[in-house]
């Protein structure tokens, strides 16, 4: 038994394996640890375990933490050990203990905060998206002794004592993370409008770096009180509507990489799907995209997530506490030699943004294609098949700061835009 602070939903989760409508052994890469590499390749020299014959590689791989090998895709985007059950083949031969850290993890999400254990689920699961997002009750946390998986000790941590990443703000954690989500729940503002104080905080924030635990606590005060006297009011109103603002960009991306990553089918539907619903082609002009768009988004995303607006919300809190935001992880897409942009609040806040953004976006084309039908059903099928293809595909996110580094675009000004849409 080990204390755990975790998502109230999570006690709720229990793996229903081959019931399952998607399979978590298709439609991304799959991770291998450096210790299960090696079992496996104990087996092979051993003459006992032909499965792994070139099925496992070290070329090409995403260089993060806890990516040793990777598992060589069948020509379908599937793992070569999903039997015909849908079940693990390496698991039913070998026992638990040598399928992968990953695998045997997956969906949980365990991070160490100061020495304490966390756990929230992966929205990537089918199961768990609609534990978690369902309920229209503010996702709440809890500290309890429960049995936690044996093989967790190489999970991403937040030393709150390390003075040196990011720029000396990790001792204000804490502090900082229970605002956010403060913040993310506070519904006497629409959703949209949360995101954008939050963008104006994380800039503070990210000018406040480096600097004293009383400024961090002066800003986090000096916020809740604009936000509970609608100080913010005059400011969100101020915003003008751009209508599928960056929309064209945003497809473009999302088709590249399908043809680059490892998109499953699911996701690649729903792609399908947002562009019929809003009769989007290649060679749209702008101003017939934004017709159809401001149309369809009126008429049938609007009336439905406006009642719903609780689902994008439990996405994002559960983002924030998974992910460790506004700081991230310390070993993170940001991993030195990979990619040349500073890390900083400013630059996961635009992570988030996007995310939103593409979130949204998909989810008004999926309602122009579904129309008087869209519901539930449809937005669950959205969030879970972008958490799996987008929310995994490292090198995906990395070529979306690169992007918008190269367009001049981390900024406030174009979260708003993104966001106000």
């Amino acid at each position: 038994m080990r204390e755990v602070l975790q998502a109230e939903y999570v006690s709720k989760f229990q793996c229903i394996a081959s019931k399952c409508e998607d399979t978590c052994c298709c439609g991304w890469r799959v991770a291998i640890d450096e210790e299960s590499y090696k079992k496996y390749q104990d087996l092979l020299h051993s003459g006992g375990g032909d499965m792994f014959n070139r099925t496992i590689t070290r070329e090409g791989i995403m260089p993060v933490e806890g990516n040793f090998a990777e598992v060589v895709m069948l020509p379908e985007n599937t793992c070569p050990f999903l039997s015909e059950k849908k079940l693990c083949s390496i698991q039913e031969k070998y026992g638990e203990s040598y399928i992968s850290v990953t695998c045997s993890i997956f969906p949980r999400i365990y991070n160490v905060v100061n020495g304490k254990l966390e756990l929230a689920l992966d929205m990537a699961c089918p199961h768990a998206a609609r534990l978690a997002l369902c309920d229209s009750v503010p996702m709440g946390f809890l500290t309890q002794n429960i049995n936690v998986h044996s093989r967790i000790e190489k999970v991403p941590s937040v030393n709150l004592s390390d003075m040196n990443y990011p720029n000396g703000v990790y001792p204000y954690f804490e502090e900082v993370r229970t605002f956010i989500i403060s913040l993310l729940q506070n519904r006497n503002y629409c959703f949209e409008d949360r995101l954008v104080i939050l963008g104006r905080f994380c800039n503070d924030l990210n000018q406040l770096s480096g600097n004293s635990k009383i400024e961090v606590l002066q800003l986090i005060n000096d916020y809740s009180h604009l936000i509970n006297t609608k100080g913010f009011y005059k400011f969100i109103s101020s915003i003008p509507r751009q209508p599928a603002a960056l929309l064209k960009v945003i497809t473009l991306l999302l088709e590249y990489q399908l043809k680059t990553g490892a998109a499953g089918n699911r996701f690649a539907e729903c792609l399908e799907q947002f562009k019929k619903g809003l009769n989007y082609t290649n060679d749209i002009s702008e101003e017939d995209v934004n017709i159809s768009y401001t149309k369809v988004k009126n008429s049938y995303y609007t009336p439905y997530m406006k009642q719903h607006e609780y689902i994008l919300e439990n996405y994002f809190v559960n983002e924030v506490f998974k992910g460790l935001f506004p700081f991230g992880t310390q070993t993170s897409i940001f991993k030195k030699n990979i990619f040349p942009i500073e890390k900083t609040v400013l630059t996961e806040y635009m992570l988030l943004t996007t995310q939103f953004a593409i979130i949204r976006n998909l989810l008004v084309g999926i309602a122009g294609y579904y129309k008087e039908q869209f519901g539930i059903n449809q937005v669950l099928e959205l969030i879970q098949t972008f958490a799996k293809n987008i929310g995994h595909d490292i090198p995906y996110q990395q070529r979306l700061l690169q992007f918008f580094h190269e367009n001049n675009m981390l900024n406030i000004p174009c979260a708003v835009m993104l966001i106000k849409n």
